[in-house]
């Protein structure tokens, strides 16, 4: 691990899934977007050492590495500069790795939950290699690891190192096949392959991990899931279904194997009457009574409110995700419009309307009935579940599950209402509470994802 030259190439050639040895990744930590022209880290021991350097870097010292005219400048805390160049290779003394939570270098103040409503600057630990970039006047931080030391800080930063072992392995076997899967580079034309965030999968480091997380993955080393036509599986994931999975299609435009919508209870649950979800029964299916005794595996009655902020991640805010109620007015719809709906002659908005929903009940399409400026009434069309919930509500909306309800008027324009909602996170594939919550009912990692990913197979591709 020593160069870039050493990583194994991605992606892997469709229906080649076994491979020779565990890969090394990149992963961005600092992207350009983050807008840092310095970044701070402290090294914890002896044996750091800048690449192409022979002096080892101060152990406990927090130095910095700034950007002033597409040059780096490492320096100390002092700010005396002990290096300058275009990129910054930060190696580890030979052999170290993460045993446990907090091992590696630390990096101050690094972004988490980019464009969510959980965004914050947390300190984060880092093993393996640090490569510092200059991008214009910004700074991009890469780090370069084995992906199974990766994958622990995946699986501790989506959700908590607390979380039963057979969860962790399936979330494990999930973010490994998600990774190898993507058929193009997730952030093509960048010095990394993937991101270490929501965009991608949330890799925080070593600062979550626990002893049993870490055995959990080791226990499950190199698993993938496979498709029936021997591809790795797209497993992709969220934190809550509410109730019923989404179709791939319905999300991203396009079907994907194994991703498929489901019911996420047990056989002869109540919710199988909900599916799917239409526009005739969704007020029921997001409200009723039924909810009282609700057996969904991601509901409250399986995984408790009061416990479940112990198994989320570092960054998860607690809430009632199964169910939620977000009040919106005129003027915060008309902020969210403007801003990341992009409908700039917007002066007011008249009525929302849903169009089409997938089998969950997530919306991929809605009308945006508008004044505009100029007094013309006109429609603007919200296109895709991503869309919709980002353009509901400026710090993003929980799921496109919802309905608009006590809707109040001032004239013709909307002055309030309450989105009621089921669910977090897109909905499809892999169900992050769902599966906790099917690992605390005692279901093995194997049963966990061969119930979301349809028609799939568990192969180990590398000892």
């Amino acid at each position: 691990m020593n160069t870039p030259s050493d990583i194994v190439p991605f992606p892997i050639v469709d229906g080649q899934y076994r491979m020779e040895r565990e890969p090394i990744v990149r992963i961005g930590v600092i992207l350009r977007e983050d807008d840092k022209a310095e970044v701070r880290f402290a090294v914890p021991g002896a044996g750091y050492v800048l690449e192409g350097s022979e002096g080892a870097l101060p152990a406990g010292e927090v130095l910095s590495v700034r950007v002033e005219a597409g040059t780096l400048t490492l320096a100390n805390t002092a700010g005396a500069e002990v290096a300058k160049a275009g990129v910054l290779r930060i190696m580890p003394p030979a052999g170290a790795q993460g045993r446990k939570a907090g091992d590696g270098v630390l990096v101050k103040e690094m972004v988490a939950g980019r464009g969510f409503h959980w965004k914050k600057l947390i300190d984060q630990t880092l093993t393996g290699i640090l490569e510092f970039r200059a991008d214009g006047g910004r700074v991009v931080l890469v780090n370069e690891l084995p992906l199974e030391e990766y994958l622990v800080g995946v699986v501790t930063g989506e959700m908590s190192g607390a979380c039963p072992p057979e969860f962790i392995k399936a979330q494990t076997i999930a973010a490994r096949s998600w990774l190898l899967a993507q058929p193009v580079a997730p952030h093509a034309g960048e010095p990394f392959i993937w991101c270490n965030d929501d965009c991608c999968q949330r890799y925080q480091g070593t600062g979550g991990w626990s002893a049993e997380a870490r055995d959990a993955v080791a226990a499950c080393r190199g698993e993938v899931l496979i498709t029936p036509s021997n591809h790795y599986c797209d497993a992709r994931y969220s934190k809550n279904t509410g109730g019923i999975s989404e179709d791939a299609e319905n999300v991203w435009g396009t079907p994907m194997e194994g991703l498929v919508s489901m019911i996420d209870a047990p056989k002869g649950s109540a919710v199988e009457r909900f599916f799917p979800v239409t526009e005739s029964n969704i007020e029921e299916y997001l409200t009723g009574d039924w909810l009282k005794e609700t057996d969904c595996f991601a509901g409250p009655n399986v995984c408790r409110d009061d416990e479940l902020p112990q198994y989320l991640g570092r960054v998860d805010e607690p809430g009632t995700y199964f169910r939620w109620r977000v009040p919106v007015t005129q003027e915060t719809l008309r902020e969210s419009l403007v801003q990341r709906a992009g409908i700039t002659d917007l002066r007011d908005v008249l009525a929302l309307r849903p169009i089409r929903r997938g089998r969950s009940g997530r919306l991929n399409q809605m009308a945006v009935d508008y004044r505009a400026a100029d007094g013309q009434r006109k429609t603007h069309l919200l296109n895709s579940e991503y869309n919709i919930r980002a353009a509901m509500r400026t710090s993003f909306l929980y799921s496109g599950a919802f309905i608009v309800a006590d809707q109040r008027y001032a004239g013709e324009a909307l002055a309030s209402a309450t989105l009621v909602g089921g669910g977090w996170g897109h909905g499809a594939g892999f169900c992050q509470i769902g599966g906790l919550g099917r690992a605390l009912k005692g279901q093995s990692y194997a049963e966990i994802l061969l119930a979301y990913f349809s028609g799939v197979r568990i192969e180990r591709i590398y000892d």
